[in-house]
């Protein structure tokens, strides 16, 4: 039997608990103990650093980028004067080529006109000593004038033409040297010819 229930009452009117007593009160020069309150510094401290280092790995990246593609374009830069050193030594090979054939067409050029002069040369030349006497080309002169009778004799060459040093023998070095002064009083002709003075005292003779 609950020695209470006759003052809070018994059954379902009874009332709710008695209050617990109160503990001992706190003794002289104690000071009751406060509970801190939880504070948001650490998290705010730790979303600043998170902030920073995300920061920091922004910054890398875009610099590593940066420098990327800065080192793209020095490849690029570098693949091009590549590029164009090949195309260099391909355009040196084929103007070497060309060179070395522009020299052997000239040294054949060259052998065959030799070849052609020495022949014409020999032709006069009836003992084969390589030189040419005064009989010698008198007779040539004699044979081609028979040969092609149209061409007038004041237009043939004399002895003397050809015997440059006078010493009564004429070599093929003096027959080259006529034959080249010929050749080059050809081209002064023809350049004067072409001249607009010539040209105009070639029109002022027609018409007189």
């Amino acid at each position: 039997q609950d020695p209470l229930g006759d003052f809070y009452g018994s059954g379902p009117d009874r009332g709710p608990p008695p209050p617990p007593p109160p503990g001992p009160p706190p003794r002289q020069g104690q000071v009751q103990a406060i509970r801190p309150r939880q504070s948001n510094f650490f998290g705010s401290l730790f979303f600043l650093a998170a902030g920073a280092g995300a920061m920091k790995v922004y910054d890398m990246t875009q610099v590593e980028k940066k420098l990327k593609k800065q080192m793209d374009a020095v490849q690029t830069a570098l693949d091009f004067k590549r590029i164009e050193a090949q195309q260099l030594s391909q355009k040196m090979h084929t103007l070497e080529y060309q060179v070395r054939e522009l020299q052997q067409a000239l040294y054949e050029s060259e052998a065959e006109s030799l070849q052609r002069d020495y022949d014409e040369f020999k032709a006069p030349d009836l003992n084969d000593d390589d030189f040419i006497s005064a009989e010698e080309f008198a007779a040539y002169i004699t044979n081609y004038m028979k040969a092609y009778p149209l061409i007038s004799e004041d237009e043939y060459p004399v002895f003397s033409d050809f015997d440059i040093d006078q010493s009564g023998a004429v070599t093929f070095k003096e027959w080259q040297h006529y034959l080249q002064e010929q050749q080059k009083q050809k081209k002064d002709a023809a350049r004067t010819s072409s001249s607009p003075a010539s040209q105009q005292q070639q029109q002022q003779q027609r018409r007189r």
